[in-house]
């Protein structure tokens, strides 16, 4: 396979969509709303340039003489053609998901922290409201992932337990999320160690 018929496969890119969009004849909420449907993954390049189509109307020889009622009317109309649809969900990335065992053993030392306590995090097992601020900042650190990416991560729904098996009859189960605090107390860690992430609580 080529890469133009692996492109045409992949469908137009953001640049084609909006140049397509651009040149339609009547500029409408329903026009919008027809390319947002068909390219949800290009919805917020859509409506910026729906907009700024709108307040192309209003520029007098480059000078751009919008009045606050043509931004107004502008935002009226993608508040109209969005009316109905639901936002596109973006899962958060798992900033765990590219660490093999040997480096989550390296990172499990960085923390201070034992394998068991690194897969709860990992699994999202314990209540991200009840995890200090200090060592979220660490993880992230050790991840080399912003803070923002890390917080909400761990505040995603709890995922099945690694390496728990089930018959195909069955449901997978889902972790019932337990306290930091609960945490440190059920995770075989160290006296010294259980003293050191209790002191970030503080």
């Amino acid at each position: 396979m080529t890469a133009q018929t692996s492109k045409q496969s992949e469908g137009p890119d953001e640049e084609e969509v909006l140049l397509a969009f651009a040149v339609e004849q009547v500029q409408s909420r329903e026009t919008l709303a027809r390319y947002v449907r068909e390219y949800p993954q290009y919805a917020q390049a859509l409506i910026d340039c729906s907009i700024e189509i709108m307040l192309q109307a209003t520029r007098d020889e480059g000078i751009l003489t919008a009045s606050q009622a043509a931004v107004d009317d502008a935002w009226d109309h993608f508040e109209a053609a969005m009316d109905g649809f639901a936002p596109v969900q973006v899962a958060p990335v798992n900033p765990f998901a590219k660490l093999n065992p040997a480096a989550l053993r390296v990172l499990g030392v960085q923390l201070g922290i034992n394998s068991l306590l690194l897969a709860r995090l990992r699994d999202r097992a314990i209540d991200a409201a009840t995890i200090p601020k200090r060592f979220v900042q660490r993880l992230a650190a050790s991840l080399g992932v912003p803070h923002d990416d890390v917080a909400i991560y761990l505040g995603g729904r709890p995922t099945m337990a690694s390496g728990q098996s089930y018959r195909s009859s069955e449901k997978p189960a889902v972790i019932e999320q337990i306290s930091f605090e609960q945490a440190i107390t059920t995770s075989q860690l160290t006296q010294q160690q259980q003293d050191a992430l209790r002191a970030l609580q503080e």
